[in-house]
This record gives structure tokens, sequence and C-alpha cells, in this order.
């Protein structure tokens, strides 16, 4: 039996049409091995039925305590030598995986790999390019998580150490939590300089919701943050100054295949000055350019 290299966590519940791009996204990769372990929350648009008849995705249809929880239920079914997850209003980019699959085999003492995200509206129009920086334990314990989930990879190692697990008593700050607990557990963390991943944004996203603030603010208090507020304001400030110098806010060009369903058919967006910062007032998209390019270009 040829060994999984990726079991892929996808959380869903009445996302049908988003999930299908999710899965083409998922489909498009080449060149690795992979499980895409669907968790479907017992949704009423269809979800199930439309699982049901994929034999290349592990599709469960059942009630659960939430996305977390979905997750967790998830990855107990992976086989794979490397863990993610991918929300259903999310995707891969063609090529991620076997990029990431790369470097872990190149950079054996590395635990959690992470790369960079273009944020997009639910037609895949870019909005903004989150290009990150190193990852530093100081800078999301004083203000908030600055790896984006969507490119997050970590070792199996974790899965058989009992640390890659959602405490499902969050509902919104979660992976925060997890992210921390890795760190303190000595995990190393390293970011590919690509974007890995498109991140989709409609307004309903659950980070956008008061509940972050409330959970990450009992998180900074769990995990040691500073006391002093002016001091919580001086690691932002160092943390911007950090990603100001890395040329994360710089506006720059973009060129990314985007899946339109689930065979998987792409667009092509192209746009151009495109900045690193947005609201939800920028989800009318900025691409200025569409492309319709048919089958499967991994």
């Amino acid at each position: 039996m040829t060994q999984v290299q990726f079991s892929i966590a996808t959380p869903t519940w009445n996302s049908l049409e988003k999930l299908k791009r999710c899965v083409g996204s998922v489909r498009g990769q080449h060149g690795v091995t992979l499980e895409h372990l669907v968790q479907d929350g017992g949704s009423s648009d269809g979800t199930p039925e439309w699982l049901a008849g994929l034999p290349d995705v592990a599709g469960v249809s059942e009630k659960d305590k939430g996305m977390y929880d979905a997750i967790n239920r998830a990855w107990d079914r992976g086989n794979g030598e490397f863990f993610s997850w991918l929300n259903a209003d999310e995707q891969y980019l063609p090529g991620t995986l076997q990029k990431v699959a790369a470097y872990f085999a190149a950079n054996p003492d590395v635990d959690v790999v992470y790369g960079d995200a273009i944020v997009a509206d639910m037609e895949g129009k870019v909005i903004a390019l989150r290009r990150e920086i190193p990852f530093r334990k100081v800078y999301v314990v004083n203000s908030f998580l600055n790896t984006m989930s969507c490119t997050l990879f970590f070792r199996r190692k974790w899965v058989e150490q009992g640390l890659l697990k959602f405490d499902t008593t969050y509902r919104y700050a979660g992976d925060m939590d997890l992210i921390l607990r890795l760190a303190d557990a000595g995990a190393v963390f390293r970011k590919i300089p690509e974007y890995l991943s498109v991140f989709g944004v409609d307004g309903t996203n659950l980070s956008t919701h008061k509940g972050m603030q409330d959970e990450t603010e009992q998180l900074q208090l769990k995990f040691g943050a500073f006391s002093n507020p002016y001091a919580r304001q001086l690691v932002l400030v160092g943390r911007r100054l950090e990603r100001l110098v890395a040329g994360a806010y710089r506006a720059g060009d973009i060129t990314y295949r985007y899946a339109i369903n689930e065979y998987p058919e792409y667009h092509e967006i192209k746009a151009s000055s495109i900045g690193g910062r947005y609201s939800l007032d920028d989800v009318c998209g900025k691409a200025d350019h569409i492309v319709r390019v048919s089958g499967n270009l991994g």
C-alpha cells in the first residue's frame, strides 16, 4: 500500500458550492499522495449525497460540536505523514503540496510549515496579498496569530504525541491555542516564501466575530502575554516594523489559478498593485483580468 503523504481535513456545513471548489483545488494537486477527509456536520443542502458519490474523497456526514471538533474527527481518520486543514471556502494553489513535501524532505528538523496566502472574495478575485514573516511566539502571544491556517502543515509526530488536536472549548481562536501549545512543546516552525493557498472572505468568517477578540484575550493571559498594555503595543509595533522591512505591505502583481468547480476547472486571475492589508469593505475584489481555463492544470 502506498504511503499517504498528506491528510487534509475540511470541515463543512451547508456550504456545498464552496466545498466543490475546495475539493477541486485538492484534486488539482499532483506529484503527491493524499487523502481528503471532508467532515460534514449534517448539512441539508445536498452535501451528504454529493460526498457519497465521490470515491476519491473520504467524506463523513454526522453531527459535530463545531469546526474544531469536525477537524479533530477528520484528523482521527488520517494516515498521512503530514496533516493540514482547509476550510470549505479556501483552496490550495496548484503545486502547493509538492512544494510542501519537498520542503519537509529537505528540512527533517522542521515540524510545522506555513507560507503566504492570497486573500480573495468568493469569486476568487484578489483582495490582498498576505505575506508573512518568520513565526515568533512573542508576536502571537501579545497580539494575534499571524500564520494563515490554510497554509499550515504539520508532521505526523504531533498527532502521535496527542498534541495535534484542537481544544473544542474554543469556538473562534482554537488555532491560536493549538499553535501556541505546539510552540511550547518545542515545535520548529518555518515559512516557505511562496503563495500556497487562497483564503476566502465573504464577511461571515469566524475570524471577524467578536468572540474572536474575547478568546484571543483569554489565550494571551493563558500563554503569558505582557500584563502592561504598552508593552504589548511595543511588540505589535515591532511585528509591523519587521513586516514593513520584509516588504509585506508593499503592493505587488499576482497571477494565480482559482478552482471554480470540483473537476477542477480554473479561472486564471491577474491583478496588479495589490497590497497586504484589507477590510471587509474590500470584499468586492480587485482583479483586473480573468480568463477561463479548462482542464486540470495542476
